[in-house]
Parts: structure tokens; C-alpha cells; sequence
């Protein structure tokens, strides 16, 4: 799990360092529509709207009683794309993107819009339309219950307190959890939380999150899964996600994420630096 620190550890001044952009090297994504792919074809003198924003930042800064937690930063996040937050330890990536999804309010006079609302002044319309996954004591699950149980707790979870929320079934489950796994094989109703490998559990995390139906969401860590090669996976299945529609931010400590990472299209970056020795993406 993330060792994101809390907004009163203290963090050094930073800024928002931009990325060169990996060339793509166009990765199989069975799920992901087709026309996404179209899209990338399109001569870019044909004249079409630029895509709309689902954040915009100007000199948001989080500070906790023992200094800067992140900040001063500039975001221009598209919608329904797949951004990729990439800093070292201590650079504040948790705090803000708990920030961007309304779970955390910045500073006096940060400028900050997500979804079209107002933050912080309008958090409780975007905690509704915001979903969290991957974050250290906010969404982790419990090693001891099945699959099943932590399915139907999120469910009821999320609906009125008059409506029963029975068994959730492995057909349940598949509904919701197959447009995250894909074509990677489904884990059981039955499985303990336990037996779960890293991607699994993450793929769960993220799944609970979209139960929510968000228009945004947000994935902390994404690197608590170690081998970068099982990263890949995440990281497809969030491409696949962002591609049908739902706005997607990750976070990941290595600043060269990106760079060895395979991608379809490639993701929108932002770098968190931090300290005298960060450095920009390769």
C-alpha cells in the first residue's frame, strides 16, 4: 500500500513538472471500442472542438501544520481520458488526488474546478460523482471476507438504507466486474480476499469504486502492484475504462512510468516534483 504521507507531514515545495510523451507502441486492448482507435486517425486540421476539461487547477496547494503537503500545481485534465499522476514518496500524490475527488480541501485561494463544480465549495456534488480506489485506510479491503461479502457490502453501501442488498452471486459479480477484468478470468464469489493476487485486488478495488457509476475516478499506488510487468495489466484495464467514458487519474511513485509502460494511446501526464534532485520523465 501507498506510504503517501498525511496532509501534516511535512513535504517540500514543489511544482508540476512537465513530461515528454513515450511514443505509443499501440498494445492489443480487446475491450476498448474501436472507434477510440479511429479517433487517433483523425487529421488534426479537420477543425474539431477541443475535449472538455474534467479538472482545472491554478495554485492549488495543500498545507498541513508541518509545511507544504503538495502545491503550488497547474492541472488541465481532459475528459474521459486516462491521466497519469507520476512523483516520488512524499510528493503529495495521494492528498491531491483525494483533493481533486472532494475528499480533501486545499488551501485559501487555490483555483480549482472538477466536473464543472466549484471546489471546495461544491465537494458534495463531486464526492457523488467521484470514486476513489487503491488509497491506504480508505477503500482496502479485508483479508478475512470472500469476494462475495465485500461486493455486497459496497452495494449496500451505495443503496437506500429501505432496500435489501441479498447474496451477491457470481453472475452479480460478473456483470460488474467485467468490463474492469476483461478477458482475464474472473476471481469467485467464494475466493477470500486473502487468496487474491496483487492484480486481482486491484482490479476488485477499482471495480467496488465503478459500482458507484462515477463520472471520475481516481486510482491511487497503482505501483503496490511490484512487477511492472503485471502493472501492464492495471494499467490496460484502466485504459479500457477511461476509453468508455469515465474520466481516470492514477498515481504511481516511479517518474518514468510512463516511459516503459506499452499503451494504446498514451496517457496525459503530470509530473509532482519535489526536493533539488526530481527529475522529469525520460
Amino acid at each position: 500500500m501507498s506510504s503517501e504521507p498525511t496532509p501534516t507531514r511535512e513535504a517540500e515545495q514543489q511544482d508540476v513538472v512537465p513530461a515528454e510523451r513515450p511514443a505509443p507502441s499501440a498494445p492489443s486492448v480487446p475491450s476498448v471500442p474501436s472507434e477510440q482507435g479511429d479517433l487517433e486517425q483523425q487529421d488534426p486540421g479537420t477543425g474539431s472542438a477541443p475535449p472538455s476539461l474534467a479538472v482545472r487547477a491554478r495554485g492549488l496547494v495543500l498545507t498541513g501544520s508541518r509545511g507544504a503537503v503538495y502545491g503550488p500545481v497547474d492541472l488541465d485534465l481532459p475528459a474521459g481520458a486516462l491521466t497519469v499522476v507520476q512523483g516520488p514518496q512524499g510528493a503529495g500524490r495521494s492528498s491531491l488526488l483525494l483533493t481533486l475527488a472532494g475528499r480533501m480541501v486545499p488551501d485559501r485561494g487555490s483555483d480549482l474546478t472538477v466536473l464543472g463544480e466549484d471546489l471546495p465549495r461544491r465537494r458534495t456534488a463531486v464526492q457523488r460523482r467521484a470514486a476513489v480506489a487503491g488509497f491506504a485506510g480508505v477503500d482496502e479491503l479485508d483479508d478475512s471476507v470472500t469476494v462475495g461479502d465485500v461486493t455486497r457490502e459496497r452495494l449496500a453501501w451505495l443503496s437506500p438504507w429501505y432496500r435489501w442488498t441479498g447474496r451477491v452471486s457470481q453472475e452479480r459479480f460478473a456483470a460488474l466486474a467485467g468490463p474492469v477484468f476483461g478477458e482475464r478470468p474472473l476471481p469467485r464469489v467464494s475466493t477470500v480476499i486473502w487468496d487474491l493476487d496483487e492484480v486481482d485486488a486491484m482490479l476488485l478495488r477499482v471495480t467496488l469504486a465503478l459500482a458507484q457509476e462515477p463520472d471520475l475516478l481516481v486510482v491511487d499506488d497503482v505501483d503496490q502492484v511490484h512487477d511492472s510487468g503485471r502493472r501492464q495489466t492495471v494499467w490496460t484495464r484502466l485504459e479500457a475504462v477511461a476509453a468508455a467514458g469515465t474520466t481516470v487519474i492514477a498515481s504511481v511513485a516511479s517518474l518514468d512510468e510512463v516511459a516503459r509502460m506499452r499503451w494504446w494511446t498514451t496517457p496525459e501526464v503530470a509530473n509532482l516534483a519535489t526536493g533539488p534532485h526530481a527529475v522529469p520523465a525520460a
